[in-house]
């Protein structure tokens, strides 16, 4: 049998209802199912997921593996378990309740083809449920290009601009993801993608975008990102603190400081401060006094980080709290102010 040109890897989880949908669009692929290597990785499922997935394995043997998981331990531990089943040159990941354009691999390959770069990627929509677009991801402002990322420079500047989209929105070398030192998502953890696209930008030395909006993210609503008083959401903050010892580890974390302090005061902080103030109903105070220990402890000069006039008004705001006097009451005072503003601008 000819070697497949890419591993799609799925993780699936109570999906019943999308997976048709998810399967199809990737059974189709212009490039050839024949050249796909269609890897899903059910974590458990209670509801008939594994049916479904059943049913499309038994009618492309020879291009869909379906691996079961005994217990669930979140998308993370199974995309991991897809990597080591993963025979193709290039590996991507596709959310199950997403769906992809017809041509999108035969774009990617195309770019593989002809530059070999550790990752290709591609522009996304946001789709609602009812199939009606909500946002389409910005084109990049340089348009389609390949990059080589040569020096510190360089690297700093592909920092700034990032790639599109999110682990599923590209396709990325499998010996990048297989070397001796690994990239390995984050297991029995949410937000295990912050990890993995962070730690990614530090590995990958070539990478082209497709300037082209391919990839369909669904936004659900009863997603567990979207939960109200779920305390994964504070998985996101030991998340942030892996990449900081990731860093340290892979000898990057002095070498790009300011950009590394920059992003965990937003990811670690702002975006999680506003997370709290939003998605709970009781403020977990507890929590918001540890954020602002960690932070001090770990970047006492955060206030002089050159990236921080880059960030929007209202951000800048939130990251005030970090060094705030605070009680109950003032923290309460703050949501509130807070949540005054959304509301204020989404009526407007």
């Amino acid at each position: 049998m000819e070697k497949k040109k890419i591993s799609v890897i799925v993780p699936c989880y109570n999906v019943e209802r999308y997976i048709d949908r998810c399967v199809k669009s990737l059974v189709n692929q212009t490039i050839g199912i024949e050249n796909l290597e269609l890897i899903f990785v059910d974590d458990a499922s209670t509801d008939g997921t594994v049916a479904c997935l059943k049913r499309w394995e038994e009618r492309y043997p020879d291009s869909i593996l379906l691996i079961c998981c005994s217990e669930n331990h979140k998308q993370g531990a199974a995309r991991n378990t897809g990597l080591c089943y993963a025979s193709a040159e290039y590996i991507g990941y596709v959310d199950s309740d997403d769906w992809v354009d017809p041509t999108m691999y035969a774009k990617m390959y195309a770019e593989v083809e002809q530059f070999h770069p550790d990752v290709v990627s591609v522009l996304y929509t946001r789709d609602r449920q009812d199939g009606q677009i909500e946002m389409r991801a910005d084109r990049k402002k340089n348009g389609e290009r390949f990059v080589k990322i040569c020096t510190q420079a360089d690297r700093e500047l592909f920092l700034q601009e990032g790639l599109t989209g999110g682990v599923w929105s590209g396709i990325y070398r499998r010996e990048l993801l297989q070397a001796e030192e690994g990239l390995f998502f984050p297991e029995d953890l949410r937000y295990e993608d912050n990890y993995w696209a962070s730690v990614l930008q530090m590995a990958l030395s070539s990478y082209y975008i497709i300037n082209e909006h391919l990839y369909h993210y669904m936004i659900n609503e009863s997603s567990t990102i979207m939960e109200q008083n779920a305390m994964h959401h504070l998985d996101r903050l030991v998340i942030e603190l892996m990449k900081i010892e990731e860093y340290k580890r892979r000898g990057v974390f002095e070498r790009y400081h300011d950009w590394i302090e920059f992003r965990f005061l937003r990811m670690y902080f702002i975006n999680t401060i506003r997370i709290l103030f939003v998605r709970f109903d009781q403020i977990p105070y507890d929590i918001v006094y540890a954020m602002q220990q960690q932070v001090l402890e770990l970047f006492p000069e955060y206030e002089k980080n050159p990236y921080l006039d880059t960030l929007p008004q209202l951000q800048s705001e939130l990251l005030k709290i970090v060094g705030a006097a605070l009680d109950e009451q003032r923290i309460d005072i703050l949501a509130n102010a807070y949540r005054k503003v959304l509301r204020d601008a989404e009526s407007h």
